[in-house]
């Protein structure tokens, strides 16, 4: 049995051993408000939505992501006057614009989504409610087919942000849910059947100020891939490091 003091001094290594075999999810790099989900096997971000980097006809057509772009997906704007500014998509006038984000080849086990946005807005006295409103909320459709599910919850976030025309920071405001997350859970929504391909569709209304898109699809465990396994000479250098440590809490012993 390993004696007190020796389990203690093992701890550390022990735990250094886990992460190194188990690894760990990484964090999203779409946009500092977003999270990537633990069980996310494929994840499209869409950031820098300004004029510096695409035009509305490259929007109209269908854009690609651009960060982490391991699904496949594009994003397109079905109508409306949105239009990349000098921060993100704006749209001055009009009834809003509509959008679709579709994945053509969906990855093996599909079991969920997670689709997050940052859009500021104001759902007080001006009424900006971005896709909060419920007729712009996103929907899912999938195989070819236009089921148009809700999602099965729904998140929102308050944020501090920095205001498109002025430059100035703007504080945290519970009128400004800029942060929305929405998860579907295809069996809890009754999909029985594979889904191997999707879009989800959704809408803006006037002056929401749109920066951020990331869409994640989830998996189950058994059709994740596996951890890498670590290579000999790794399980070696840690026998080693047991050993010395073991050396150490003998000699202190004794």
């Amino acid at each position: 049995m390993m004696s007190p003091a020796l389990r203690s001094a093992a701890l550390p290594l022990f735990a250094s051993a886990t992460l190194l075999i188990a690894g760990q999810a990484q964090a999203s790099t779409t946009h500092a408000a977003f999270d990537t989900p633990v069980d996310s096997i494929a994840t499209d971000g869409f950031n820098n939505l300004t004029a510096a980097r695409i035009t509305g006809t490259q929007l109209t057509a269908g854009i690609a992501s651009n960060v982490e772009s391991e699904g496949g997906a594009t994003l397109r704007k079905t109508s409306g006057g949105a239009y990349p500014a000098s921060a993100g998509l704006y749209q001055f006038a009009g009834n809003g614009s509509t959008f679709e984000i579709a994945v053509s080849d969906a990855v093996d086990g599909l079991t969920g989504l997670t689709f997050q946005s940052y859009v500021n807005v104001s759902t007080g006295s001006n009424g900006i409610y971005g896709l909060l409103a419920a007729s712009n909320l996103p929907r899912l459709s999938f195989n070819g087919g236009s089921q148009f599910l809700l999602a099965s919850s729904q998140l929102s976030e308050n944020l501090g942000y920095t205001d498109f025309f002025t430059g100035q920071y703007v504080a945290s405001d519970p009128n400004n849910p800029n942060h929305l997350t929405f998860n579907w859970d295809l069996a809890a929504l009754g999909v029985t059947v594979p889904v191997t391909s999707f879009r989800i569709t959704f809408a803006t209304d006037n002056h929401a100020q749109v920066q951020s898109f990331q869409l994640d699809q989830l998996a189950a465990a058994a059709t994740a891939p596996t951890a890498p396994v670590p290579e000999p000479e790794t399980y070696a250098l840690l026998l080693a490091g047991l050993g010395v440590i073991a050396l150490g809490a003998r000699r202190r012993l004794n």
